[in-house]
């Protein structure tokens, strides 16, 4: 792992002009690689029910019995690809005509994963096999895809194609994180910000912030070699945090709808609703909090020290840190970043 992240690294610094073309053709094979997956899926694997599929729930792999609650806690596995969204947000400052083409690429990403991952998701259901097989597969898909195709070498291939796509976008993971470590540390509100903040004069770009990227990966990489119970604990709070980081703007937006003492008028951009924002608000902040409940239990009962669910007390942890340091430094040297009114 760390010496994966040398390579995205290094093309930051680099070879910064290589990286879109990486990122076109990356894009290009995903949209190829999920068609392959589907037809070869579709074509080759035997299929099952429509009863399975659509009425069907498995509860007995993972302990719990209770229906609803089996629902849920799968609900997790198809919420999390849709996270990450609002990685362009974090690269707004290198683009051009910000207030619109940010909220088109968000939209537009969502849509299309979102029919992808449906289209995928329905596909791989119809065409899952010996479920207990499955089940008992450290990497489930990899065995639909050789009960699917029989042979090793295709299934070689498709597992193939997936690295790619992770790899390739593990380019734009440290782009976006790098910027958002760089714009936050810009105001103050990181620990050696002046550190994080600074931009490189020669790469013109957050070098140190890369740094930092990539020093948290390769910790993350030597703690999984020492307990994989507490990488995955790390691993588990991605979701939890990401869905956080989207309930507090879309909570304080609607409390702003709502209040009857505005100070200010709310400085809309090109994309409004109207009076549907407000109950589109609301009925996201409904959803995330459903998806928060799933999110804390474990996945699978009976619970012990290895399968236990660390996301929830993690997340507390990180808050509580992030509290001590507000009242600690940050009063001191956090500037809350106010939008010129004049380009609104």
């Amino acid at each position: 792992m760390c010496a994966a992240t040398a390579v995205p690294f290094i093309g930051h610094l680099w070879l910064p002009r290589y990286i879109n073309v990486l990122e076109t053709a990356g894009a290009i094979c995903h949209a190829g690689f999920f068609l392959a997956g589907v037809i070869t899926l579709a074509v080759m694997a035997q299929t099952s029910s429509t009863e399975y599929v659509f009425r069907t729930l498995t509860k007995d792999v993972s302990g719990w019995e209770n229906p609803t609650v089996a629902w849920g806690i799968g609900l997790i596995t198809v919420t999390y690809p849709l996270c990450g969204f609002d990685s362009i947000i974090h690269m707004s400052d290198e683009v051009k005509q910000t207030r619109t083409r940010v909220p088109r690429s968000i939209i537009f990403s969502i849509v299309v994963d979102g029919v992808m991952q449906l289209i995928y998701m329905i596909t791989v259901l119809f065409t899952t096999g010996d479920e207990e097989r499955v089940s008992a597969s450290p990497l489930p898909i990899i065995e639909v895809y050789y009960q699917a195709t029989g042979s090793k070498a295709a299934t070689n291939l498709f597992v193939f194609m997936l690295i790619y796509i992770i790899f390739v976008s593990f380019f734009n993971v440290f782009a976006s994180v790098s910027r958002l470590i760089w714009a936050f540390s810009r105001d103050g509100g990181l620990p050696c910000s002046s550190t994080f903040a600074k931009v490189h004069p020669t790469f013109r770009v957050p070098v140190n912030a890369l740094y930092l990227s990539a020093l948290c990966v390769c910790i993350l990489a030597l703690i999984n070699v020492g307990s994989s119970t507490a990488f995955n604990a790390i691993i588990s709070l991605t979701a939890l945090g990401l869905y956080l980081s989207y309930f507090l703007p879309i909570l304080f937006l609607l409390w702003r709808r709502l209040s009857s003492t505005k100070p200010l008028p709310i400085p809309w951009g090109p994309f409004r609703l109207g009076t549907a924002g407000a109950f589109v608000n609301a009925g996201a902040l409904c959803y995330i909090l459903f998806t928060f409940i799933w999110m804390a239990l474990p996945t699978i009962l009976p619970l012990d020290r290895f399968n236990m669910n660390y996301a929830g007390p993690i997340l507390g942890a990180v808050i509580l840190g992030a509290a001590l340091d507000w009242l600690w430094n940050e009063k001191r040297r956090f500037t809350v970043p106010v939008a010129d009114q004049s380009l609104q």
